[in-house]
């Protein structure tokens, strides 16, 4: 099984062979419904090797609830659930070779033989009221989160070259995730690495202006972090049965961290003039893309920009006959 995974601080997303799973990057104590007439479960309980529920579940269900945001992250027991998870997502065998190909953000690269000696070899898993699963990791290739987006649009499902205009191109690409900004450079498939930077700037410091203004005006309400992006996805909550928007809070918010985005980039890059495209990829494409449209005319926001970066991963894992 080919597997491009993206374990990311707010959402894991992954890609298998026609396959495509996301949930919360959220673990939590194993704390169950006294009734549950819930058809079709598909929540992720985990047994084995750690009792542990995960993603939505977590969220509905735990009591305690873990979520980290730091670089040892990758070295954490719950990076290490999620990963599990997430195979266990993709394949229902009971004996599965993997090979995988996932990433890291641009400023913590160096920690990529970490990484990778994390994930490779064998995992067993169990999750509630199945037989145990042991996955064998017989290849890992970690590479730069944003260079997946370029991979999504250049590669096939084969991993070949198909846009053979991307390939040969001067490609900006701006990654802005949960916790930082990825802006990555490439020129025919290869990274320029003095027109590359990260930004300490990313999706969740919207979630904490607008949590904190959410207790404010609401104090009533006692919502968890992905309650509060599944309130900004959406620009609107339920305040006692009734609908709120939230579009005006988001704006003002965005606004000035979309301007710390626009700086950076503009040192890098000016208005991107030299660039044959810029390409917009993560989740938080969504909340600042149309700003940064404004001010580099060649940017678009790629399709599906939540998972563009796992789908590239994906297809770079197919590449026939060539390691990952």
């Amino acid at each position: 099984m080919n597997i491009g995974l993206d374990i990311g601080y707010s959402v894991v997303k992954a890609i298998a062979d026609g396959r495509k799973i996301s949930f919360p990057s959220v673990i939590g104590t194993p704390e169950y419904s006294l009734i549950d007439l819930r058809e079709n479960d598909r929540s992720i309980s985990i047994v084995y090797p750690s009792n542990t529920l995960v993603g939505d579940e977590a969220i509905m269900h735990s009591r305690f609830i873990q979520r980290r945001e730091d670089r040892a992250w990758i070295e954490s027991d719950e990076y290490y659930m999620l990963f599990l998870a997430a195979l266990t997502e993709l394949e229902a065998g009971t004996w599965t070779s993997v090979r995988i190909v996932t990433g890291l953000p641009v400023a913590f690269y160096s920690d990529r033989n970490k990484l990778r000696d994390r994930l490779m070899g064998e995992h067993k898993v169990q999750r509630k009221g199945k037989p145990v699963q042991t996955f064998v990791v017989s290849e890992c290739r970690v590479i730069p989160q944003p260079f997946g987006t370029l991979l999504a649009a250049a590669l096939d499902d084969f991993g070949k070259i198909e846009d053979t205009d991307i390939a040969k191109s001067m490609v900006g690409i701006i990654d802005i995730g949960g916790k930082s900004t990825n802006i990555f450079t490439v020129e025919r498939l290869a990274e320029i690495s003095r027109k590359t930077a990260s930004v300490n700037v990313g999706g969740w410091d919207v979630m904490r202006v607008i949590k904190t203004q959410i207790l404010e005006r609401f104090p009533e309400l006692d919502l968890r972090d992905h309650q509060v992006v599944d309130a900004v996805t959406h620009r609107k909550l339920k305040y006692f049965g009734e609908t709120v928007s939230l579009n005006t809070a988001i704006e003002e918010i965005v606004a000035p961290m979309a301007d710390q985005v626009i700086a950076q980039v503009t040192q890098l890059w000016d208005r991107g003039a030299n660039l044959d495209m810029i390409l917009m990829t993560g989740g938080g494409a969504l909340l600042l893309g149309d700003r940064l449209k404004q001010v580099f005319r060649n940017a678009k926001v790629v399709p599906d920009p939540v998972f563009a970066n796992s789908l590239g991963f994906w297809k770079f894992s197919q590449r026939s006959g060539n390691p990952v």
